[in-house]
C-alpha cells in the first residue's frame, strides 16, 4: 500500500507544480500596501515549469505501468529542476522594487510580495523529489504491482490447428 501512496502523492506533486503556474505568484504593491497588479509564474517564465510537472507525471505513470525504476530518476530530476527555477529565477524577485505604470496614476513605485503560487511551486518540487526517492526504493515488481498489468503479447492464447 505504501507504494501506491507514494505514486499518488508524486502525481499530486506534479499537479501542484502545474497548478502553481496559474495561481498568483507575486503581488505588486505600492508604499501603502495597496495591490497594483498581480503576476503569475506563467506570465513570468512561460510554461517551462508546467512542462516539467507534466514530464514528471508521465514518468510516474510509466514507472508504475512498466515497473521501470529508471523513470524514478526522471521524477527526481524534474523536482530538482523545478526547485532550481524557484531559487534562481523566482526568489530573486521577492521584495524587488521598481516603477509600475498604472493607467490612472502613471508611474508609481511598486515592490513585489510573494504569494501562494510561488510557494506552491516550491512545495510541488519538494514533493516530486521525495516521491521520486520513495518510488526509487521499490523493486520493479513492487512498482508493477501498483499499477495495471502490461504484457508484451496483446493477442489472446494461440489456437493450435490439427495437422
Amino acid at each position: 500500500m505504501t507504494g501506491r501512496l507514494a505514486a499518488i502523492t508524486t502525481l499530486l506533486g506534479a499537479a501542484v507544480v502545474i497548478l502553481s503556474q496559474v495561481v498568483t505568484a507575486y503581488s505588486l504593491e505600492n508604499e501603502l500596501g495597496e495591490v497594483l497588479d498581480t503576476v503569475t509564474l506563467l506570465s513570468k517564465h512561460g510554461v517551462i515549469t508546467a512542462i516539467l510537472g507534466l514530464i514528471a507525471a508521465v514518468a510516474v505513470v510509466f514507472a508504475v505501468a512498466a515497473g521501470n525504476r529508471s523513470a524514478t530518476i526522471v521524477i527526481i530530476g524534474m523536482g530538482v529542476a523545478v526547485i532550481l527555477i524557484f531559487l534562481l529565477v523566482d526568489v530573486p524577485d521577492i521584495g524587488g522594487t521598481g516603477m509600475f505604470n498604472t493607467p490612472t496614476a502613471g508611474n508609481l513605485d511598486a515592490s513585489s510580495k510573494a504569494e501562494a503560487g510561488l510557494w506552491l511551486e516550491l512545495v510541488g518540487g519538494v514533493i516530486l523529489i521525495l516521491g521520486g526517492i520513495s518510488l526509487r526504493t521499490l523493486s520493479e515488481e513492487q512498482l508493477r504491482s501498483i499499477g495495471p498489468r502490461i504484457s508484451g503479447d496483446t493477442r489472446g492464447p494461440k489456437e493450435e490447428t490439427p495437422g
